[in-house]
């Protein structure tokens, strides 16, 4: 070997407990205190598990300039059972000025506790929709299995270049598919609600709301459900591209200048459907799980391009922070009636953060900045096709709501001022 092998191993115990305590009966009555979920008695429980894991890390040099690294790592957990994945990466540095390297990985990720049971039911003065826990009878009731833990195959390919001296260039491309992916449902309807093909009454719907411990009111004319599956497979593919570059101006300071950017692209391959139900008509239907909408929120709410520009400059006790990131577009589908959806877009916006530093002493920092500077807020919610006004899904005016999955958030500028003490 061209150097010394490193051996890393280790071990983990680990127990998680998810507890909901029951609410005030008032956030459950009617309307509750502002129509959000409430937590009944028959939501409250307390659920946990516990689990165990080892790895091993196994890094070599088999000759100058070659990195071979290999991990795995076994886990069981009381709930679901055992899974063992692994890693490989590799380097090969050329020379000082070009270096390739790549990864293949496999991993998990097991439900959380929270996922698997919680619990809660929505009410307003006319409805009532509960959110299912997914390992529960209920839930069985429907035909829907426990979760399963999420898997995912990951590969990368990447390059290391440095054309002159204090200028690295990284090139990166990835994909990274994930299996039983856990996501949260539409609403199924148990009753009352819309009949469109999609949006279907189903008596088995009521009969797990009752399973689940559920007293509804008597004056409640629509039910449903909501709950959390392994709902589909994705594809995430991309490409990073990064570029520093660091300057001494001597007497004048220091200067890092770096240029990210990010083209990232993620398909649904597999959207699993719903077990069979029979409706009120007696027919038997397979209903899909994920609208337009959420199918939306996996592949088009996050804007595929992202570039960062940014410099740090320090000279003497002062230094300085500037940032800029370029979003590019991006787009949801939104229904204000639960059947007919319409494209909301999002443009292309530059958001400029800065932040001033003062080394007062050597425990002493203190910092003014802010993050989104010039105050860049997203584009408000539109006209519905086809009608002259602005309304919510609901109904309510519109015209000052902002498009929620804006990427750069919906607030607008955060301006601070902090204190650094060192002890």
């Amino acid at each position: 070997m061209a150097a010394p092998i490193n051996l890393a191993f280790g071990g983990e115990y680990r127990k998680n407990v998810y507890q909901i305590g029951a609410g005030d009966a008032a956030s459950t009555y009617k309307e509750g205190g502002q129509s959000y979920p409430g937590f009944r008695s028959s939501d409250a429980g307390v659920n946990g598990r516990n689990s165990q894991a080892g790895y091993v890390d196994v890094a070599l040099m088999p000759v100058e300039g070659w990195k071979v690294d290999v991990a795995g790592r076994y886990e069981h957990y009381s709930d679901f059972g055992s899974k063992f994945i692994y890693k490989g990466t590799t380097r090969y540095d050329f020379s000082d000025a070009f270096a390739l390297r790549g990864t293949f990985s496999t991993g998990f990720r097991a439900p959380t506790l929270a996922e698997s049971f919680y619990s809660a039911t929505n009410v307003s003065p006319t409805s009532a929709f509960v959110q299912l826990p997914a390992n529960s009878a209920a839930a069985e009731l429907l035909g829907f299995a426990n979760l399963k833990p999420e898997k995912s195959t990951n590969y990368s390919l990447g390059t290391v270049i440095r054309p002159v001296p204090r200028l690295t260039i990284t090139i990166d491309a990835y994909q990274v598919k994930i299996e039983d992916r856990i996501l949260g449902t539409g609403s199924l309807f148990g009753g009352g609600g819309a009949t469109s093909p999609v949006n279907v009454n189903f008596p088995v719907v009521t009969a797990a709301i009752r399973a689940n411990g559920n007293v509804l009111d008597p004056t409640v004319t629509q039910t449903g459900i909501n709950i959390f599956t392994n709902g589909a497979d994705t594809r995430t593919r991309g490409v990073d591209i990064v570029a520093s570059y660091a300057s001494d101006f001597g007497e004048y300071g220091n200067a890092t200048w770096t240029l990210s950017g990010n083209y990232n692209q993620t398909k649904i391959t597999k959207v699993m459907s719903a077990p069979p139900l029979v409706n009120v008509l007696g027919q038997t239907i397979t209903v899909p799980l994920f609208d337009e909408g959420a199918r939306a929120n996996i592949e088009t709410a996050s804007p595929r391009v992202k570039v960062i520009g940014s410099t740090f400059y320090s000279i003497d006790k002062f230094s300085m922070t500037l940032r800029g990131t370029v979003y590019g577009k991006s787009s949801a589908r939104y229904s204000p009636d639960g059947g007919t959806f319409y494209k909301q877009t999002i443009g292309t916006a530059f958001i400029g953060d800065v932040e001033l530093n003062f080394k007062a002493t050597d425990d002493l920092e203190l910092s003014i900045g802010a993050n989104n500077v010039f105050n860049r807020k997203s584009p408000t919610l539109g006209l519905v096709p086809g009608t002259t006004n602005a309304t919510l899904v609901g109904g309510g005016n519109q015209l000052d709501a902002p498009l929620t999955f804006s990427p750069y958030g919906i607030n607008g500028g955060y301006y601070y001022a902090r204190m650094n003490v060192s002890f």
